[in-house]
């Protein structure tokens, strides 16, 4: 048999058990006793072996070296899929919260930094990145109840949210919607000041009529969704009556979520309560949309300070941050994101929107 580069000799034939042994013996030292950059060397090359005394044929050696390569090839694959995995592991995705901070008064607190947040998933504390002032433009959906319900407050409704409309828009978008009898758009989104408290001012109650807020909602939630906003925002104000739309709570509050909504809404109460199922359902969405979306419930006494009230939602959503958090990417969402503040006197709520685009 020609060997790679000299003739096979007797002696070579013999040097298969010193092959063996040298091997799998305790002192063999594979990266140091072999080359093997230049496998060539194992075998006879001219008048030189790495070895003094063996000298191998090129079947020999690809037979003897088939354990080692095997033990080779497996170390890189273990070493490499580790390595994969723990960089996977370290790896984080950016997510991002739009975060409301007020006082004991509820005012805006709008000098907080990174030290000042703390977020958890599921009690798993999480890293904040950084802390910044929300300036993503807003589009508003402003749900005004125009129902027989609420003809004793519509004209101080008016003046209120002629200031509402004047203080948020300019650089966020706003649309008025009635949902009397049923949804109606009065003017759609637009950044005009004037176009939209003209609007307002063209609200009026509509006789024998009832409330169709979670219809309202569902409408504006579904547009909101359709028009892909950047940071959506639903306000809704009404009369606590009864409640006369079908929809299914659930789907209603699913829809707040999926469209990515911050709920906000004022709620004028009177003395006596309801308790038919539909105003049941529409209590269930407006204590469960706010507080799930990070937004907040006012309940006013016969409308009473409505103005303020009103201001007040006005001044939380213009002071809000942008809070961004470390998530490893590699885990499945969390079911229950908890935000604080290091300062207990505070009050701080918090919409988790997903990674940043």
């Amino acid at each position: 048999m020609r060997t790679w580069g000299c003739q096979e000799t007797g002696a070579e034939q013999g040097s298969v058990s010193d092959l063996d042994n040298l091997f799998f013996s305790k002192e063999f030292r594979p990266f140091v006793d072999l080359d093997l950059v230049k496998p060539r060397d194992l075998y006879c090359r001219d008048d030189r072996c790495p070895i003094d005394g063996v000298k191998l044929t090129w079947d020999t050696f690809m037979n003897d070296r088939l354990m080692f390569r095997f033990v080779i090839v497996g170390a890189v694959f273990t070493v490499g899929f580790a390595v994969s995995v723990l960089s996977e592991a370290t790896q984080a995705q950016e997510q991002h919260m739009y975060v409301s901070v007020q006082d004991e008064n509820d005012h805006p607190v709008v000098d907080l930094t990174v030290s000042d947040f703390v977020v958890r998933e599921d009690g798993v504390l999480r890293e904040v990145l950084r802390v910044q002032r929300a300036t993503e433009p807003m589009q508003v959906a402003l749900l005004v109840d125009n129902s027989s319900a609420a003809a004793p407050y519509l004209r101080d409704l008016r003046d209120g949210l002629g200031e509402f409309v004047k203080q948020i828009s300019g650089d966020h978008q706003v649309a008025v919607i009635t949902f009397g009898d049923r949804p109606t758009i009065v003017k759609d989104y637009t950044r005009d000041a004037t176009e939209l408290q003209q609007a307002v001012g063209r609200i009026f109650p509509r006789p024998s009529s009832g409330s169709l807020l979670l219809d309202a909602i569902y409408s504006a939630a579904q547009g909101l969704e359709r028009r892909e906003a950047t940071r959506p925002v639903i306000v809704a104000v009404t009369a606590a009556g009864t409640e006369y739309s079908n929809r299914p709570y659930q789907a209603v509050l699913r829809l707040i979520e999926s469209a990515g909504a911050t709920f906000h809404t004022v709620v004028m109460t009177t003395d006596g309560a309801s308790f038919d199922t539909g105003s049941r359902y529409r209590d269930m969405v407006l204590d469960r949309g706010t507080e799930r979306t990070g937004g907040r419930r006012i309940d006013l006494l016969r409308g009473q300070f409505f103005r303020e009230a009103l201001n007040e939602i006005a001044e939380e959503l213009l002071s809000q941050y942008l809070l961004v958090y470390a998530r490893p990417d590699t885990l499945v969402p969390p079911e229950e994101i908890a935000l604080s503040t290091t300062l207990p006197s505070l009050t701080v709520r918090g919409r988790s929107v997903g990674p940043l685009q």
